[in-house]
């Protein structure tokens, strides 16, 4: 499996996270990431326990709703380590002796908390200015204490069953030491908890037996199918927090967990067959958090929808673009679609009721704060220097290259968030046409002007593909790169054009063997182990994939899907991570990992159920009173079921099959909605 060992063990509990090495070691301080977080701050940034005599073999890792379990042998002992985050953490140890003669284990418990902030972490030298005191110890208990700029206070304990913890420069020691008679089983327990003085989250605790139950349940022949699935819907589990509304899903560990605009409404919308209840609870959070005013160091804008909400001290005492963060120009016109898309698949909520002013401003700011110079489309360029450069989902500083391999002038306007617009208008435009038929009549006139013109700005004849975006003087950036697969998940492209689209889509310079390339591998800027310039991303291949469908060309989406599920094969656990390398596949070589990717990341494990949707082939009428399916297989699976599925103002049950070479829905079972097949 692609580098296993080095892995990280990601765990996340309610507004605590842990990162270790498989073995649940934080070897540090590291800048790869490992390290127990809260409130965007590093909270231990060493935490091991190591025998003294001999060495733990780690004979299995298994991630948990509420944490993990690991198994160790150590010579004739066998140890089961229970880790359970929730809003502390309990590593609980029981040691089994196998062997004939009384045995002691006796372990070095080494810690240390540095209370970096978050975003300096990878970073060489410390920026921020706190104050940091001695550990002080007190019998089993230990506390690191660390005081901000600001006045905000930080603090972590630990209660471990040590003869005594030894403090000074460096990290705290201490050492834990049991009898064990032959056949018999000890215990120890290590108790971490962390404090600050900013606010805790409030949210419900999670259940992962009602999540299961409220879940739709997905099964077929293929057992790496059913893993991925399995692993998507836990890692998905893991990620959010419970609010009133359903759950809230942080983007990924360890260096997005907080609340982000773009990446919880692709989620969303993403994991609609899964469970709805995401839909609701984004669009929420990112409400009641909208622009409200013009605020240029934070790109706040009257409308706008927050790209990210942090905590840490960098963001609090002005060393970065402040909190909440507003840079991007993708997340309102998404918030509008993932609203009509939401209305759809819930009509019984009325989410456009519910949400109407918040919809009305963030398409206020697209028509007038987005379009910077009034030609209907959205560009970006921040405001202040603090500020990202790049306000779209490649976000990196190198992600828009002109041929001398220069960032171009701006403002830019990007291909995919002109896509996610006319989305956006369309679909509300539907839903809300018995409720506001001017309204609907407006946003429908808006979407074809500005689709019209769309076609002729960004439509390259000479290479039958959409360019990655236009500069400030509406030049196209032609490069071949993977972003108009986004156009047709989003079904902005002329029939014609989509077809052509997805062709270009699975030719060999875009399409690695495991997913499609972020840059082609043809073009000058190619790089396969950079962030998005060759990489390849679960969530953007699952985009082109359901592209593909969209426009007619189902093997080109069951391959697609097919090689996504080989990718997710050859990683630990099938948790496929934010991002891997785009070397071409070959036989017996796995995927390449990109060092520091979030693992797991929110839209990695949301895109095994962008691609049911894009199995089952389905669309849900404005009303969401009628469902239609026009199903596919990637190779490999011959069946598939989907049981208890909600969707519209109904259930379905679904099973497909490969019949005589064809895709059919052999079994179909509907309750309080219509149901069609393609």
């Amino acid at each position: 499996m692609a580098a296993a060992a080095k892995l990280a063990l990601s765990l996340k509990g309610t507004g605590i996270v842990f990162v270790g090495t498989r073995g649940a070691d934080i070897k540090g301080p590291s800048r790869r990431g490992a390290g127990v977080y809260a409130w965007d701050t590093r909270h231990l940034s060493h935490y091991e326990v190591r025998p003294r005599d001999g060495s733990l073999r780690l004979r299995s890792a298994e991630i948990l709703p509420d944490g993990a379990l690991l198994r160790y042998s150590l010579g004739r002992l066998q140890i089961e380590r229970r880790i359970r985050v929730e809003n502390t953490i309990e590593d609980q140890w029981s040691i089994e002796n196998a062997g004939p003669t009384v045995t002691t284990f006796e372990a070095d418990i080494t810690v240390d908390a540095d209370f970096r902030d978050l975003f300096e972490v990878r970073r060489r030298n410390r920026s921020t200015k706190g104050r940091r005191e001695p550990a002080a110890a007190n019998g089993h208990h230990l506390v690191f204490r660390y005081e901000a700029v600001d006045g905000v206070k930080q603090s972590t304990e630990l209660l471990a069953p040590v003869d005594a913890w030894h403090t000074g420069d460096g990290p705290a020691r201490g050492r834990v030491s049991v009898r064990v008679s032959p056949g018999d089983r000890r215990a120890i327990e290590i108790d971490i908890r962390v404090h600050s003085s900013l606010p805790s989250p409030l949210v419900a605790d999670r259940d992962w037996d009602a999540w299961q139950r409220t879940s739709t349940k997905f099964a077929s022949d293929s057992p790496d199918l059913d893993a991925w699935i399995a692993r998507g819907s836990l890692d998905l589990f893991m990620l959010s927090d419970q609010t009133r509304d359903g759950f809230f899903p942080s983007a990924g560990i360890p260096w997005f967990v907080a609340p982000f605009g773009r990446d919880s409404i692709m989620t969303a919308l993403m994991t609609l067959p899964l469970r709805r209840d995401l839909a609701p609870a984004v669009l929420r959070k990112l409400s009641d958090n909208q622009g409200t005013r013009d605020v240029p160091e934070r790109d706040e804008e009257p409308g706008r929808i927050p790209h990210e909400i942090r905590q840490g001290e960098i963001v609090r005492t002005g060393g970065a673009f402040g909190t909440p963060y507003y840079g991007t120009v993708d997340s309102p016109p998404l918030f509008v679609w993932l609203a009509a898309e939401a209305s759809r698949w819930m009509p019984e909520r009325d989410l456009i009721g519910e949400f109407e002013p918040n919809i009305r401003a963030a398409l206020e700011w697209m028509e007038k704060r987005g379009d910077l110079d009034g030609d209907l489309f959205i560009e970006f360029e921040r405001k202040r220097p603090t500020g990202i450069t790049n306000q779209v989902w490649k976000d990196s500083g190198d992600s828009y290259l002109n041929a001398k391999g220069k960032r171009p002038g701006g403002p830019i306007a990007a291909v995919e968030v002109q896509a996610y617009a006319i989305a956006a208008l369309r679909s509300l435009a539907e839903v809300v046409a018995k409720r506001d038929p001017a309204w609907s009549a407006a946003l429908a006139a808006r979407a074809h002007e500005m689709h019209q013109k769309f076609e002729r700005a960004f439509w390259m004849p000479n290479r039958s593909f959409y360019a990655q975006a236009l500069d400030g003087h509406k030049r196209l950036v032609p490069d071949i790169v993977s972003n108009p697969g986004h156009v047709l998940w989003a079904g902005a492209a002329t029939p014609a054009h989509g077809r052509a689209t997805a062709r270009r889509l699975r030719q060999p310079d875009l399409a690695s063997g495991w997913g499609i390339r972020t840059r082609s591998s043809r073009s000058k800027h190619y790089n396969p182990v950079s962030y998005q310039n060759g990489s390849v991303w679960p969530h953007d291949t699952a985009f082109a994939a359901a592209g593909m469908a969209r426009y007619g060309d189902k093997v080109g989406a069951a391959r697609t899907i097919a090689e996504m599920l080989a990718a997710a094969k050859a990683f630990p656990d099938w948790r496929i991570p934010e991002l891997f390398g785009g070397q071409p596949r070959r036989t017996g070589v796995e995927p390449k990992t990109y060092p520091v990717a979030c693992v797991p990341l929110a839209w990695s494990a949301a895109s095994p159920f962008l691609c049911i949707r894009t199995m089952l082939g389905l669309s849900v009428a404005p009303d969401g009173g009628t469902i239609t399916l026009d199903p596919l297989l990637p190779d490999g699976v011959s069946w598939f079921e989907a049981t208890g599925l909600r969707v519209g103002t109904g259930v379905i049950d679904v099973r497909l099959e490969r019949v005589r070479g064809r895709v059919r829905a052999v079994s179909v079972q509907a309750s309080g909605v219509s149901l069609t097949t393609g």
